[in-house]
This record gives C-alpha cells, structure tokens and sequence, in this order.
C-alpha cells in the first residue's frame, strides 16, 4: 500500500528516471546471469554494477594489473564498462595469443578518437584485421620502412642530430630542458622523412602552427573516451564537445595535407632516394601497384600515423624516453658535444 501510495504521489518525471534506473539494473542482471551460464571465464575480481571492473585500474594500470595477476593468476577476466576483457600477464600465455591463435586474435579495437582522426580507422594502426590492413602494412613494410629507404633517410637523422647536439651546446651555461629538445629534433625528423620539409625554425610549414596540430592530436587519441568503455554512450561526446575537438582537429590537419599532396604533385622529377613519404604513397596511388587502390584519405591517414612509425624511423629515439609531463634537465658541459664525433 505504501509503494502504491508513493507512485500517485510522484511526478511523471520521477518516475520516468526512476523506471529507466530499474530496466537499466534489471537488463545488466539479466545479461550477468545469463554469461554467468553460458560462459567458461577465467577467474574475475568482483565488479561494480555499471563500472564493472573500471575503479580497480586506479592511475597506474600496469601496476594494478600486477597486483591482481599475483592474486588471480596469469590470465584475468576484466568488465570495463561495457567491454569485457582479458588480461594476459605470463609469457607462455602471450605466445599462445600473439602466435599460436594470432589469426582470431589479431585486430584491434577502434577508439571513438581514432575513427574520427584516422579517417574511419584507415591507417595501419587502428585498421581491422582484414585485406586492407595487410595491404597497408605490405606498403609500409616494403615501401616506406624498408631497409634501403631507412638507410637514404640517415643523412637526415645525421643532420638533425648535429642541429640537437648545437641547441644544447647554445644553451649553456645553465638548465637545459632536453624533453623539449629531443621532441622537437623527433618532430624535425619526421616532417623531413614525411613530408620532405623543415619543422622548426620558422621552417615553411611552421605557419600552420603543426606543433600545436600535433599536441591537440596527441591529447585527444590518449585521452579518456567513454565512448570506448560504454559503446552506447557515445552520443555524451557531441554534449561534452569531444567530438567537435576531433571533427576541427581533423580539418585543420586534412587542409595541411592537402597543401603538401599539392605541392608533392607538382614537383617532378625527384631522385628516388630523395623522396619522402608522400611521393612514394602517390607514386604507388598512380602506378596502380598496390593490390587495394589508396584513396587520398587512406594517404592522409597513413601520413598521419606515422607520428607513431617515429620510434622506427629513429633508431630507439636515442634511447631516451622523456615523460610527457616531466622536465629532463642537465648542465651542459664540453664534454657532452663529443658525441659529435660519432655522426
């Protein structure tokens, strides 16, 4: 009588949250206990409803995940969010899913942010599995990083080295920060091996503000997207305004590359070992040798993505892994521009 009481009383809005609250419950019930049934899963931590597993990653998911690896064994069954997931932490394991069963388990899953930055996931590094996928990473393997190629480019690397060995020796005496130096001598490389132009110093395609283009990148594919743990949440990015960040993020970058395609098709007659990304992409566009035909937006999205390739183009980044949001610094000294010597 009391709950019948209370339902005259409530308002129509009440009780419209409060019924979509109870099919909400009563649907992920429902859905637990039917995977529950017909489910063999590994062993799980407990869950929250909604979350599920989310709130056990806390701000350093490697070591989180450690931690339940010793308490739940090598191979975890994960729910975040929506996603259910899991979690290898052996090597015998991670053979037997990156060799044994590589087949089935070989693509990959499709960020909100790259679908709208990778024009459609068309890039070899969020592409599904499949026939353009492998097409993709053929050119890349054979074209673009192939051994004869990255060897042409080291006349770059050695270039651009020597320009990073006299910044450093330009700022002493004092600090310097080597997180700023070494990101700019990254980004110089590639846009030299990319695009076949300077990145700094008031270079032509500095005016675009590519810097800035490459951060607002960079924060957007590496953030956190509800989108990628609740797949049906994903109407909440056009509310918060992450999908307009990505949408004119993209523009800015698809005008850029349309200037550089532009560019590349009207100078002719490069040597081979001079040309950079995008003359080979639009050499195999026009000759017709690739086994799937590239469209220009599959050109952009291959460009783009080589910001990732960057650690392939330069030898181990030097070796050094500088945090994003940590300031290496160091005395600059004349013995350091001894390594001079070894270009």
């Amino acid at each position: 009588m009391a709950l019948l009481q209370w339902l005259k009383e409530c308002s129509k809005p009440t009780l419209f949250v409060v019924t979509i609250f109870l099919v909400v419950v009563l649907k992920f019930l429902m859905k637990e206990k039917l995977r529950k049934r017909k489910l063999n899963l590994p062993p799980s931590p407990a869950k929250l409803p909604i979350i599920g597993n989310l709130h056990q990653l806390g701000n350093m998911p490697h070591i989180s995940l450690r931690g339940l690896a010793k308490k739940y064994g090598p191979i975890i069954f994960l729910q975040l969010g929506e996603i259910p997931t899991v979690v290898i932490s052996s090597a015998g394991l991670a053979k037997e899913v990156l060799k044994t069963h590589d087949l089935v388990l070989s693509s990959r899953p499709q960020l909100f942010s790259a679908k709208h930055l990778f024009y459609g996931c068309t890039d070899i590094a969020f592409a599904p599995y499949g026939a353009y996928w492998r097409n993709v990473r053929k050119i890349c393997i054979l074209e673009l990083l192939s051994a004869k190629r990255v060897h042409w480019y080291s006349f770059v690397r050695e270039e651009e080295v020597a320009r990073l060995i006299r910044r450093i020796a330009e700022s002493s005496p004092g600090i310097t920060n080597l997180s700023s130096m070494i990101a700019l001598y990254a980004n110089d490389v590639l846009c030299r091996v990319a695009l076949g132009r300077d990145f700094s110093g008031g270079g032509e395609y500095d005016r675009h503000g590519f810097q800035k283009m490459l951060d607002d990148y960079q924060a957007l594919l590496g953030g956190f997207s509800l989108g990628d743990y609740f797949p049906s949440m994903e109407f909440v990015h056009s509310l918060t305004g992450m999908k307009s960040k990505l949408q004119y993020t993209l523009r800015r970058f698809d005008q850029f590359f349309d200037e550089v395609i532009a560019e590349h098709r009207s100078s002719k007659g490069k040597q081979e070992e001079k040309k950079d990304l995008v003359d080979v992409l639009l050499d195999i566009q026009k000759d017709g040798s690739s086994e799937i035909p590239l469209t220009m937006d599959n050109i952009k999205a291959v460009i783009l993505v080589s910001e990732d390739f960057i650690g392939l183009v330069i030898p181990s980044r030097l070796q050094i892994h500088c945090s994003k949001h940590q300031i290496t610094t160091f005395k600059a000294s004349n013995s350091l521009f001894q390594a001079s010597n070894y270009l």
